[in-house]
């Protein structure tokens, strides 16, 4: 029988025997900051943390349903927090990204708010993420220009960059962005807007990708198409994938076909407004999330004994030929996740692992002999 090796992290922990959303306030700058906070009932320390802004006119309870991130949250173990915005000048809540005139300092409170996670929760600095709907979208584009020394990675579902934020985005390193956009979006519309009220010009959203595949340096690319599962949402999804870039940074960009300003996946469907449900959203934004720490592509390695074989390519695009020095009775191929995506029993030294249906990311390969077992990370670009 063959040996199998299991990781175990021995953590000093904190339990909290179920999973729980606890309403929480400081005070920032003279202004009473509320959020709300999902505790996974696996509750460690050094979990991550994913920030989870609104859109304009909406608030922290609203996203907790429209985003459903917490059941998402308490399958794969992070803490997710749901930030309330400040209200205008016209008594409606919003985030400060340089698009109404406004002057609350949210970056500085938004970066007040993961200091207050890492000291009362001990979350993981190094794996903080921050996404956001629509004008939280726009927020987290900003935070990503002005305070990425403090984000892993970004997400946007139906938010851009205005021409501010644009013109003077200044990040001091590559961070992985993903963008969620519908084609029919009236409200931040995929192509842009010259002149939009009080949003001033919005970007393209194109050209916004294009933006953060040019400053990561990614240099392959790749088109999918997502699977049609659901007929009558009257929408499909394009994938588009950046990646190569500077510590292993990505970019992806799902364009949803004939999709309108809404979060993809949602429970809560909006009247006269298509929502697509080909792809839930919060689910793509963890799975995206989870590949990177602040120093880009997870360094697997750190958890994987020493390898002695040899795999080339790697990165691979359609296939990689693995050379072992026993004999390979079995391979086992994990997604970032832990999940078996493929399994075989060669008996052999040499082996070939074609890409087939495996998707772009970050997986592990195990190998076992008679007696020997080994592993390395995966990438397929």
């Amino acid at each position: 029988m063959k040996a199998r090796i299991l990781l175990l992290s021995l953590l000093v922990s904190v339990t909290f025997v179920n999973a729980q959303t606890s309403d929480e306030t400081f005070q920032f700058e003279g202004i009473d900051r509320y959020h709300k906070v999902y505790i996974p009932s696996d509750f460690t320390p050094n979990m991550s943390l994913v920030l989870n802004l609104h859109g304009y006119t909406s608030n922290a309870f609203q996203q907790v349903f429209y985003s459903n991130m917490t059941a998402v949250a308490e399958a794969n173990d992070f803490i997710v927090v749901f930030p309330d915005g400040t209200t205008d000048q016209y008594g409606i809540t919003f985030w400060n990204s340089e698009i109404l005139g406004e002057d609350v300092n949210d970056l500085g409170y938004l970066s007040a708010l993961i200091d207050s996670m890492v000291i009362n929760y001990q979350v993981n600095p190094s794996r903080v993420y921050m996404c956001g709907m629509s004008n939280g979208g726009f927020m987290s584009y900003y935070s990503a220009c002005q305070m990425t020394d403090k984000l892993a990675a970004i997400a946007s579902v139906t938010g851009t960059m205005n021409n501010v934020i644009y013109d003077n985005c200044n990040p001091s390193r590559s961070i992985p962005v993903l963008e969620i956009h519908g084609t029919d979006d009236t409200t931040v519309p995929y192509l842009g807007s010259g002149s939009a009220g009080s949003f001033q010009t919005i970007i393209a959203t194109e050209t916004v990708v294009d933006y953060w595949v040019n400053h990561n340096n990614c240099t392959e690319n790749q088109v999918v198409e997502i699977d049609d599962i659901s007929i009558t949402d009257f929408s499909t999804v394009t994938r588009f994938s950046y990646t190569g870039g500077d510590n292993g940074t990505s970019v992806e960009h799902y364009r949803i076909n004939e999709g309108g300003h809404t979060w993809p996946g949602s429970i809560i469907s909006l009247p006269g407004v298509v929502t697509n449900h080909d792809i839930i959203a919060s689910e793509v934004i963890w799975d995206f999330f989870n590949q990177y720490d602040i120093d880009g592509l997870l360094a697997v390695a750190d958890i994987i004994q020493e390898s002695t074989f040899t795999m080339s390519p790697n990165p691979m695009n359609i296939s990689t030929i693995v050379n072992s020095p026993f004999t390979i009775e079995e391979y086992i191929i994990y997604d970032i996740q832990g999940k078996v995506v493929r399994s075989h029993m060669p008996s052999s030294s040499q082996i070939t692992i074609e890409r087939g249906n495996m998707e772009v990311g970050l997986y592990i390969l195990e190998l076992y002999g008679e007696n020997e077992f080994v592993r390395q990370q995966l990438v397929v670009q």
